[in-house]
């Protein structure tokens, strides 16, 4: 029985850092996307001076 619970918890932790990494990854991706737009925005910005 002990057996059986072990395993399920070992898939549980498995799965959370599963779910940890892609959204750190996820997360990640979006920031430099969003620090991507701004700089082309500032440099829309500038050649326009």
């Amino acid at each position: 029985m002990f057996k059986i619970l072990g395993i399920i918890f070992g898939l549980f932790v498995v799965l959370f850092i599963a779910i940890v990494i892609e959204e750190l990854f996820v997360g990640g991706r979006k920031l430099r996307q969003a620090k991507r737009l701004a700089k082309e925005r500032m440099d829309a910005d500038n050649t326009g001076n």
